[in-house]
């Protein structure tokens, strides 16, 4: 099971982890800082580096087994298992996700009514 660095500090930006297994759509790894898409949010983005390789990272959802999927640009190379990598968040996305998300909670906070569910966005967001 993948060690959620992004549950420890929302503000991690950079990290190394090991790729665990490699899938049609992407990479799992033994530790992520890439928050995966759900409860309205959008997954993270990014970049994924190891020795003679890069892959851009365009998506994070969940995956079996309480992993993260890090879903890879479909024409990006894939490392092997077990190589290790570098992981680098697109932190101006994921800053912009955060400071809706928290706008949202004012908003719901403010406004009476029920709130049956919302979704963030980076330009706009709706509850």
């Amino acid at each position: 099971m993948v060690e959620e660095l992004f549950r420890q500090d929302a503000y991690i930006r950079e990290a190394d982890a090991t790729v665990t297994a490699v899938e049609e759509r992407g990479v799992r790894l033994d530790r992520s800082i890439f928050y995966p898409t759900g409860g309205g949010q959008p997954g993270d983005t990014g970049l994924l580096r190891w020795d003679g390789g890069e892959a851009r990272i365009v998506d994070s959802v969940k995956a079996d087994g309480g992993d993260v999927l890090h879903v890879l640009a479909p024409d990006a190379p894939r490392p092997e298992v077990g190589t290790k990598v570098h992981t680098v968040l697109d932190w101006e996305r994921r800053h912009l996700h955060m400071r809706m998300h928290t706008a949202l909670h004012v908003i719901s906070a403010v406004i009476k009514g029920n709130v049956t569910g919302g979704q963030v966005g980076v330009d706009k967001s709706r509850l």
